[in-house]
């Protein structure tokens, strides 16, 4: 096996654990669809999504990867997003 072959079913045991976290995490997002609801709140919260790109780039260590990770964080929030907006 050469060094492609090896990167990409690397890649794939990731891409595999991501799928894993996204339903999680999608999991508690029913749960913040549901507060929302019963408190009359708005899907988008713009202090709290900035306090989860703050904090969740502590996390990476690699200053060339921020930016790439900041991009990751903002598009999965979208989805989050649009996701409440479906269900409520």
């Amino acid at each position: 096996m050469n060094k492609l072959e090896k990167a990409r079913i690397n890649i794939d045991l990731i891409d595999q654990e991501m799928a894993k976290l996204f339903e999680k995490r999608m999991q508690e997002v029913n749960e913040v669809i549901a507060y929302k609801m019963e408190q009359g709140l708005p899907i988008f919260d713009q202090k709290r999504e900035q306090q989860v790109i703050e904090k969740n780039l502590k996390y990476i260590n690699n200053n060339e990867l921020k930016p790439y990770y900041e991009a990751f964080l903002n598009a999965l929030m979208g989805i989050s997003k649009e996701y409440q907006s479906k269900k409520i």
